[in-house]
């Protein structure tokens, strides 16, 4: 995987100055200090699972985690060393390398091996390389722990580097690199490689293509990815992560077993105290032009690093207050001004010894006009943090809101746990492993002050992406547009009266005051499953008192299904920018309580509106009230209105840049399912979209309404009742029949004919993508249940023979994709290097091979059931189960088990016969894209592509 899974949640840029460094060294005092055999760190209150801290003889630092409820075990092994590291003649290596280790190992040489063991065990894997590390990760069924941690264990004991697929990966690697080609952050990065020190770590191109990776005269690169592993890959500096229902005893055991045999090895320093920037380089100005249509000014700001002073978090706390979106924020004013949608603030780039504060703003239009104006009253934001808003009460406010985190955190997904601490293992001492990002125990306004020192014109990267910049240099691996100037040191006037309306946040009304967990029901009263609170013909309410999370906690879901709705590209257009209305309303006021744990969204569906709340139940009815009034106003800003109008406008439009399969997975639905319209035609509907138009669709939106709904958590069945009156109250008003409006009264999935269609789509893009979608031949839970098994069977081949074998892309997968009860499959490809002909004959000839092979439906079976039968995580993860069940009518809560029990009584003969139906019977539709036109094919074209699913038979639903 990229590097861009662990850094998408930064800002792309990277900057440093060489005479702002900090001492270096140990990350504090405690991470200097002797570590106790099986010690543990500090875990949460609500976290009852059990740890221990080790260290194998030849260094690995291992942490074990006992889970006995856990349904999935786990394991993550990080490594100390990444593209940062990358020889200087082989961009990519590191990228590479972790691709190269899936693929066969002394003991277990088989390519394939690996991943059809996890897949085989109801599991999954992947990796991600980013600057510093190397993280491979897997889950798996929790009896199976053993034998792929043996498997795991080899990737970093005796790999084999197989000549011939060191060949075929590079192509994959290659792949993945044109894949994201157009991609704004890989663009952008490739722009920043280009403006730092070459002799720094940033200025490598960390992906890897055919070009960098080519064997050359007297260097194979085989033997560069072995020299590398040599360098870097020593059990000293790794840290792994195991969690699974066995013993604390028994994992130290396996973990022994398997990995005491990881190689120490004297290992290759990293590159360090190498200046991003030479002296008297910034400030810069940096202009990019973007493929899509965006508009964003990022402020970059060197710092020195700040991970030795995690406990007191000087960046979180100036972030917090330039990052703040109620009133009197700096988004505030500039969205009152016109100038932006969005605003973020907080560490950019951060390594262990260089580090950015970076403020990231969606710009409009105008806002590029007047960006200096932007950046003017950015500065005027963080001269008034320096002088009145450095406070202790301030710092004691994120001090309350990050140990309430803690203390109620809750679980998350098993491999994502492990993956997170394996990195962390790096960053914290022992104890602080899992607390760290939690602590703020040190209020140091000094320190604070200190790094708002940096924060200043004269130390800045101003870069602004837009379609008018004009340019004169492109970049090498991504061909960037862009163009580089000196700043120069004049100041832009803002009037005095649009400053002042700046001002520091006022302190959090929503954090919580009651945060105790309700008593249960008596006995005799509680309910393993939601009740039942309230039915008339336009309400169903859901109640359910959670016993098993033990948080302070509810989740509110409601189901508006609005008459008016979904008839429509307009009327679903006008829906979407209702929606987009009221969030955008509604953000000033929310947004401290999003500070505080309490969420909400309103979203717009295709036959109506979802309304949702999560988080601390104390001040939900506060938050509800409030929404519900901006609902009931039916009143926006005419402004606002423009902005986002215009912004919905370009988010759909700016699909025609996503990847080519991506656009054809957009297209699905389109074709297929009612009512649901493309975003391109909801787009030019909304061009023409009046103020007054939208005035007089949301006075009449809620007529006839019906509404379902979902408490559950924190809860006692009364406060349920008064909340679902509340609503219901606010949001149900009778339907108009003298108005007729045309109404949607029930949701289709349309039945593919017995003849194969194709949809063809030419897109900007050298790629070429084929999307082959397989429905059911039925929607009842039988057919759902083999449909689910032929997945299973096929997912782990799929990948092997079209991607590992035949080389035919980077992006190969199957999936499910199921519309209302109708199953279906998705077989994903997309190619830089086949043409669409091909790629689908391949395809062709993998549907044409039998799904079962010897020994394994058994195997494969217990490893669908294992999905199946997983508990939730979490308090949210239940909701939306729960959740699920009631928008499908299903009042006894039993689909998933319906489902189990089907797939329990499937055989491998009744499965061979649905597939062979299946491959008879036509029901397939195939979505192709390329950068040409259309090429006869023998399935049926689709002309039209909204007309389609109208001349079919469908499946319908309330």
């Amino acid at each position: 995987m990229s590097p861009e899974r662990l850094r998408q949640f930064c800002c792309w840029l990277l900057a440093t100055l060489p005479l702002l460094v900090f001492a270096q060294g140990a990350l504090s005092s405690e991470a200097a200090t002797a570590i106790p055999d099986y010690a543990a760190p500090v875990t949460s209150r609500n976290d009852d699972r059990a740890y221990r801290y080790t260290e194998l003889d030849n260094g690995l630092r291992v942490l074990l985690i006992s889970d006995p409820s856990a349904d999935k075990a786990a394991a993550a092994l990080d490594v100390d060393a990444g593209s940062a590291d990358n020889p200087e003649d082989r961009p990519g290596l590191a990228h590479f390398l972790e691709h190269m280790l899936f693929l066969g190992t002394a003991k277990y040489p088989e390519a394939d091996e690996y991943q059809s063991f996890i897949s085989a065990h109801g599991g999954g894997h992947n990796a991600y390389t980013s600057d510093e590390h190397t993280n491979y990760f897997f889950y798996v069924d929790h009896r199976y722990l053993e034998p792929a941690l043996d498997r795991f264990s080899q990737f970093f004991i005796a790999p084999l580097f197989t000549e011939q697929y060191v060949e075929r990966e590079r192509n994959a690697v290659n792949s993945e690199y044109t894949a994201k080609i157009k991609n704004s952050y890989r663009r952008e990065m490739d722009v920043w490689r280009e403006l730092v020190n070459p002799r720094h770590p940033a200025s490598k191109f960390s992906v890897g293509s055919l070009e960098t990776l080519a064997d050359r005269e007297d260097d194979l690169v085989r033997d560069d990815l072995l020299q590398f592993y040599e360098d870097y890959y020593s059990a000293d500096r790794m840290t792994l992560v195991v969690l699974g229902r066995e013993s604390l005893e028994q994992l130290q055991g396996l973990v022994q077993a398997h990995f005491a045999a990881v190689p120490k090895r004297k290992v290759r320093s990293h590159e360090r105290d190498v200046p991003l920037f030479g002296s008297n380089t910034l400030p810069l100005r940096v202009q990019i032009k973007p493929v899509k249509e965006e508009r964003r000014l990022t402020l970059a700001f060197p710092v020195p690093p700040t991970q030795r002073y995690y406990r007191e978090k000087p960046l979180q706390y100036i972030g917090s207050i330039v990052g703040h979106e109620g009133q009197g924020s700096l988004l505030s004013l500039l969205k009152q001004m016109g100038w932006a949608e969005a605003l973020s603030a907080g560490g950019g780039y951060g390594s262990r010894d260089q580090t950015t504060f970076n403020i990231t703003i969606s710009l409009t239009p105008e806002g590029y006009r007047q960006q200096d104006k932007v950046v003017a009253a950015t500065f005027r934001m963080l001269q008034k943090i320096r002088e009145s808003g450095v406070e202790e009460w301030r710092f004691g406010e994120l001090q309350s809101l990050a140990d309430m985190e803690f203390r109620f955190l809750e679980k998350s997904e098993p491999i994502d746990t492990v993956s997170r601490l394996a990195n962390s293992m790096h960053d914290y001492p022992l104890k602080d492993i899992v607390r760290g990002p939690y602590r703020y125990d040190k209020y140091d306004a000094w320190l604070i002050k200190r790094y708002l020192k940096y924060l200043r014109p004269d130390n800045l990267l101003w870069v602004v992406t837009a379609p008018e910049v004009e340019t004169d240099k492109v970049s090498q691996y991504y061909q960037t547009n862009y163009a580089v100037e000196s700043l120069k040191r004049e100041a832009t006037v803002m009037a005095k009266a649009d400053l002042d309306k700046l001002q520091l946040p006022q302190p959090n009304q929503f954090i919580p005051k009651r945060l105790q967990v309700k008593s249960p029901p008596a006995i005799g009263r509680s309910s393993a499953l939601p009740e039942s609170i309230l039915r008339t013909d336009a309400l169903d309410v859901w109640f359910q008192q959670d016993t098993n999370y033990n948080v302070p906690k509810a989740e509110v879901r409601i189901r508006a299904l609005l008459p008016r709705v979904g008839g429509s590209a307009r009327s679903a257009a006008l829906t979407h920018l209702y929606a987009a209305l009221v969030n955008d309303s509604l953000n000033e006021f929310a947004y401290p309580a999003s500070l505080a744990g309490l969420y909400f969204s309103v979203r717009a569906t295709g036959r109506g509106l979802d309304l949702s709340l999560s988080g601390y139940n104390d001040r939900q009815g506060l938050l509800l009230n409030r929404i519900l009034g901006v609902v009931d106003r039916n009143r926006f800003d005419s402004d606002r209105f423009n902005s986002i109008r215009r912004e919905l406008v370009r988010s759909w439009r700016n699909q025609t840049s996503a990847p080519p399969y991506d656009q054809l997975l957009r297209k699905l639905p389109v074709l297929t399912y009612s009512p649901y319209w493309d975003q391109l035609d909801m787009a030019d509907e909304l061009e023409s979209v009046t103020p007054l138009e939208l005035r007089r669709f949301s006075e009449k939106l809620w007529q006839g309404s019906q509404l379902k709904m979902l408490f559950y958590g924190n809860l006692y069945r009364q406060e349920a009742q008064q909340l679902a009156s509340l609503v219901g109250h606010r949001l149900h008003t009778a339907l108009d029949e003298e108005d007729k409006p045309v109404l949607v009264k029930h949701s289709s999935v349309a039945k593919l004919p017995d003849t194969p269609s194709r949809y063809h789509l030419q897109v900007d893009h050298n790629d070429t993508a084929v999307v082959l979608y397989q429905q059911a031949l039925g929607d009842s839970v039988r057919d759902r249940a083999n449909m689910s098994m032929l997945q299973q069977l096929q997912r782990a081949p799929f990948f092997h023979q079209l991607r590992t074998e035949q080389q035919l892309g980077y992006i190969v997968f199957v999936s499910a994709m199921g519309f209302k009860d109708v199953a279906g499959s998705l077989w994903v490809v997309q190619s830089p290097s086949a043409p669409v002909a091909d790629v689908v004959e391949a395809m062709v000839a993998f549907a044409g091979q039998p799904p079962l092979r010897d020994g394994e439906f058994e195997k494969q079976r217990q490893a669908l059931l294992t999905g199946l039968l997983e508990t939730p995580q979490n308090l949210a993860e239940q909701a939306e189960r729960y959740w699920s069940e009631i928008v499908m009518d299903a009042r006894q809560f039993d689909r998933r088990q319906q489902l189990i029990e089907e797939v329990r009584g499937l055989t491998p003969e009744g499965v061979a016969v649905y597939a062979r139906r299946l491959q008879q019977s036509g029901h397939r539709l195939w979505l192709t894209a390329d950068s040409g036109a259309d090429a006869p094919a023998p399935q049926v074209p689709v002309a039209d592509l909204n007309r389609f699913k109208t001349t079919l038979q469908s499946y319908k639903y309330p």
